[in-house]
């Protein structure tokens, strides 16, 4: 199913995602949003949690709201 919305933006460059597209993705208040512009578009996707060394996606721990992946991890522990 797609969802549209055309919405307006407000004086603080604000939009509002509609309570519909953020059941859909599963957005809850505190979710991080990646926003990329390119040419004549925006995209906007729910982030995904990464290593903030690596970028990896498997097998993190969270160390005060980071993600580090158990590779990086043993390189610091070194």
């Amino acid at each position: 199913m797609i969802y549209t919305n055309f919405r307006e933006i407000d004086k603080l460059g604000r939009i509002v995602i509609s309570k519909d597209i953020r059941n859909h993705l599963d957005i809850k208040p505190g979710d991080v949003l990646h926003i990329e512009a390119s040419d004549d578009s925006i995209t906007i996707k729910k982030a995904e949690a990464g290593c903030v060394f690596c970028g990896a996606k498997e097998n993190l721990t969270e160390f005060q709201g980071k993600h580090i992946c158990r590779q990086c991890l043993d390189k610091l522990k070194n």
